[in-house]
C-alpha cells in the first residue's frame, strides 16, 4: 500500500532534510520555538525515562559564546539548542545509562531537525564543542551533561541533501548474506 496525502508528505520531509550549516539572521519566534521543543520531546525513550534535557539559547552575545568553545559550529545561527544527558532520569546497568542517553537525546534531536526542516528551518547536530565551557556559559546542572548542540535557523541558501550509500550496500531482508 502506497502512503498518500499526509503520509506521502512526512516522507517527502523525511527525504528532503539536509545539514544546514549557514543561517540568515531572522530569528526563530516564540511561538515557532515551542512548537520544535513540543515535538522534541515525542522523541522514543528507553524506559519512557525521559532522560534528557533542552535549553534553547538565542541571545546573540550567548551564541557567540557557544560557538566560541565548538569548532564544529559552523556559521553564526539565531538560535542553539543545548541538548543534555540528565544523568539523575538514568536507567539500566551503571555502564548503560550513558549509552541510552546518548540515544535519546539523540532521537529527540532528530525529532527536533525533522520539524525544523518541514517549516522551513535548518540545523546540524554539532558533538564537538568544549564540554566543561558550554556546562559553565549555561550555567548547567550537575545532573545534565551536554551531549550535542543544535544550531537551527532561516538556510542562507537551499541545502541539498547528502550523497547517500547505495541501499543495496546497507540494507538486506531476512539475512544478510
Amino acid at each position: 500500500m502506497e502512503p498518500t496525502g499526509e503520509g506521502e508528505e512526512v516522507l517527502r520531509v523525511l527525504r528532503g532534510r539536509a545539514v544546514v550549516r549557514r543561517y540568515t539572521a531572522e530569528p526563530v519566534d516564540d511561538a515557532l520555538l515551542d512548537r520544535l521543543l513540543e515535538v522534541t520531546v515525542t522523541a522514543p525513550t528507553a524506559a519512557n525515562k525521559q532522560a534528557w534535557g533542552f535549553l534553547a539559547v538565542r541571545a546573540p552575545r550567548m551564541v557567540r559564546c557557544l560557538r566560541a568553545f565548538a569548532p564544529g559550529m559552523i556559521g553564526l545561527p539565531p538560535l542553539v539548542v543545548v541538548a543534555c544527558f540528565d544523568r539523575d532520569r538514568a536507567v539500566g546497568e551503571p555502564a548503560a545509562p550513558w549509552d541510552a542517553g546518548m540515544l535519546c537525546v539523540a532521537m529527540a534531536v532528530e525529532n527536533l531537525l525533522l520539524a525544523a526542516h518541514a517549516v522551513g528551518l535548518g540545523g546540524c547536530p554539532v558533538s564537538s564543542f568544549d564540554r566543561a565551557a558550554v556546562r559553565r556559559l549555561v550555567r548547567l546542572p550537575p545532573a545534565l551533561e551536554p551531549l550535542l548542540l543544535v544550531p537551527l535557523g532561516r538556510p542562507a541558501r537551499i541545502p541539498e541533501p547528502a550523497a547517500r550509500r547505495e541501499r543495496s550496500e546497507v540494507i538486506r531482508y531476512e539475512s544478510w548474506d
